[in-house]
Formats: C-alpha cells, structure tokens, sequence
C-alpha cells in the first residue's frame, strides 16, 4: 500500500509538473485536493467558498487549482500533501485511518467551531498531524451529522443481516444496529447499490443527491446522528515557506470560515432531503429503543474506534474533551 500511495503521487507530480521544493517569490499557485469530486455538493458548496475566501485574503499573493480523487485515490491524499506534492487537501479523518485516527476521533466529541479552539483539541490535531509533514489550517463541522441511505425499509432487527457501505468512523454504529460495513470510495457506491452487492450507505446528510443514489435506493433512515468533520490540512513546508503576514491572513480567513459554513451545511440539508422526497425516497424510522442509545453509541463507537489506532493520542483527547465537557 506504502509503494502503492508513493507511486500514485510521483505520477501526479510527473502529469502535473510539480516539485516538492519551497515555493518562489514569483509563483503561489498552490494545488488544493479534495477527497471528491463535483457530485458531492460539499465540494461545489463548501470547498469552492473556501478556496474564494483563501484567494481574497491572500490579495493576490496566491491562486487555488483544484483538484479531485481522479487524481490521487481518496484514501491515498494524506502522504501526497505531506510531501509537497499537493498544498492543500479537503477531507474527512476517517479517510486515512490508517495512517492517524486523530482528526476521525474529533467526531467523538460535542464540538462547536467555537468549542473545538477553545478547548485545545484543535490545537492538538495541528500538532499531532504535523509528523505527517501536514498542518490543520481549518475544522468545519457540520452539525447535522449522518444518516444511512437503504434499498429496503429497517426492520424490528433494524440492519440485522444487511451489508452497509461505511468508512472506519461508521463500523461500530453499523454493527451495533446489526450490520456488517462494507468499505468502499464514493465512486463505487452506486454500483455496489444498483446490484445489490451492499443494502445499504452510511454518509452525511448532503451528498446522496449530487450522487443520485435515489435512483438505486427508496429510503433514508432518521434519526441522523453524530455531526460531520472536515479537516483541511496545508502542506508544512509549503505553509512555512509563505511569508508571516500571509501566514496570517490565511489563518484568519479559516478560522473565520469555520463560524460561517454552518450556515451553509444547515441550507445544504434542507434542500438536499427536499430533493430526495421529490425523487420519491422515503423515510424509515429507527424503533424509540435504539433512538434513545443512537448517539451514544455513535461517540463511544468513534472514540474506541479511534482508540485502537491512536491509542494514547485518544486518551489525552478525551481527557481534554472531558475537561472542556465536550462528552456527551
């Protein structure tokens, strides 16, 4: 998998003409990359505004292309960025589970943007990524979480039998509702739907329509639970290779971003789940009993999830998460 990641990114730097060298005086044309493509409304949404509000705080100083996993595999985009070969990348902590829990572990707890800083967690994700030659410029959360999207409605065993598509973050709320997780990339979602060879997809609230998963499934579980993470991380050595006052301004236009997207994410469902009734999708309500435990056992899940990967990482979080009364 190691020579598997190192070669997809000396591709893309071979296609792209990149180096992994600091960047000039003369040229900031920085490469952001993003864990999906123009389907996924966060990606036209979310991560087309932020890169606006990078630009216009930079006044000139850089410009953003971007990029998509038809470039580097979603989840292979950590090791590129860290190594120079991309600036920026956009995505979610369970997509590199494999290499740090920590930004996935973040889900684990009953952040705000605002309570997320001032708690210190923030703080200590940029640290602990910053082995991986990557820092955190920015934590959206969005507050309205996930769902499962299903071919058939939920039974009195709700998943019982039921193989359900989900990254790491998702296992441990699938199992407990009785299902077996299935991993697989966004791109291959559909397919997986359309011929039965999973029942089902766990995702955030907004994205099934962009993907028109509607057309291979006819019901959206409810309740939602937990609330969406997406950590962007800069390039270290691109980052200190800017000058202090552009620094500066970069890093205040995220964490201004961070207070304003929720706004966004809240006008995204409500569109989002409108659309999905319109196409005909149906909702199907879990049993009272499993809602009462739901988000219980989706932050205990993430956070011993996260804990087998990250052990002692996990451990200082949730004493710091514990300390700020981010438990729920």
């Amino acid at each position: 998998m190691m020579f598997r990641r190192t070669l997809l990114a000396s591709a893309a730097a071979a296609v792209l003409g990149l180096t992994s060298g600091p960047i000039s005086a003369q040229s900031r044309e920085m490469r952001l990359l993003t864990g999906w493509d123009d389907r996924s409304e966060v990606v036209t949404q979310v991560v087309v505004p932020l890169m606006d509000a990078l630009e216009a705080a930079a006044e000139g100083d850089l410009t953003l292309q971007r990029f998509g996993p038809e470039t580097i595999p979603p989840f292979e985009q950590l090791d590129p960025v860290g190594r120079g070969v991309f600036d920026f990348l956009f995505t979610n902590g369970a997509y590199h589970y494999n290499q740090s829990a920590v930004a996935m572990a973040v889900e684990a707890f009953d952040v705000t943007p605002e309570t997320l800083r001032s708690s210190g967690l923030w703080d200590y994700v940029d640290r602990h990524y910053q082995q991986f030659g990557v820092k955190l410029l920015a934590y959206l959360v969005d507050p309205n979480g996930y769902s499962l999207i299903l071919r058939e409605p939920l039974s009195g065993d709700a998943l019982a039998g039921r193989r359900i598509r989900g990254t790491p973050v998702y296992h441990p709320l699938i199992e407990a509702l009785g299902g077996a997780p299935v991993v697989l990339p966004a791109s291959e979602i559909y397919p997986a739907l359309e011929r039965g060879v999973v029942d089902g997809a766990a995702w955030p609230l907004v994205g099934p329509y962009g993907f028109r998963w509607f057309e291979v499934t006819d019901y959206m579980m409810r309740p939602a639970f937990g609330r969406v993470g997406y950590p962007v991380f800069v390039s270290l050595d691109r980052w200190n290779a800017l000058d202090d006052d552009l620094r500066d301004r970069l890093a205040q236009a995220a964490a201004d971003y961070e207070l304003s997207v929720g706004a966004t994410f809240d006008a995204m469902v409500e569109t989002e789940e409108a659309a999905l009734l319109a196409e005909g999708m149906k909702v199907t309500e879990l049993d009272e009993a499993r809602v009462a435990t739901l988000d219980v056992s989706w932050f205990e899940g993430v956070l011993a999830l996260a804990g087998q990967q990250n052990p002692d990482e996990v451990s200082e979080m949730t004493e710091i998460g514990r300390s700020a009364g981010l438990l729920p």
